[in-house]
């Protein structure tokens, strides 16, 4: 990513410019659509979350060899679509959607009998909320877990 749009800083690289603009002068409207979309800038992230993507200790490394484990263990709701199977395949990983993306949140209180998952783990028993979490996906760092649910309590206020 060697390019950037005038209006909002956005990276690119150079295939995705506009198809009318030049080489020497490109264009990008997949960002802002050419300035006419004015957006916040993006925080920095919180500290630890920096530090563990960018360090080089144990668990810095375990975490980023785990972060979609962190990520959906900490996911409030959980991503639904009808998945084209026809488009998987080797290499990178990806998927082609068919039809409508929609978020599964699910009741506020688990099922008789069953231990609470997503946006559960935040509101039903929240003194062991990380141990459920540890239930649902083992082999995750207690440790950077419960620093991770810290740094969600402290820094995003819709957690």
């Amino acid at each position: 990513m060697d390019q950037m749009c005038l209006h909002c800083d956005a990276k690119f690289w150079l295939c995705e410019k506009n198809q009318n603009s030049s080489l020497s002068s490109p264009r990008f409207a997949m960002c802002c659509a050419g300035g006419k979309v004015h957006l916040p800038p993006v925080l920095d992230p919180p500290p630890y979350l920096l530090d563990l993507y960018t360090l080089s200790h144990s668990d810095a490394i375990s975490f980023r060899k785990n972060i979609r484990a962190y990520n959906g263990i900490l996911a409030c709701s959980s991503f639904g679509t009808n998945i084209d199977e026809s488009f998987q395949g080797q290499g990178v990983s990806n998927f082609k959607i068919h039809g409508q993306i929609y978020h599964h949140i699910g009741t506020l209180l688990p099922d008789e009998g069953q231990n609470p998952v997503f946006a559960q783990l935040y509101i039903y028993d929240t003194n062991h909320e990380n141990s459920n979490r540890l239930c649902v996906i083992h082999n995750l760092n207690a440790e950077i877990l419960q620093s991770l649910q810290y740094m969600l309590d402290t820094y995003n206020p819709y957690i």
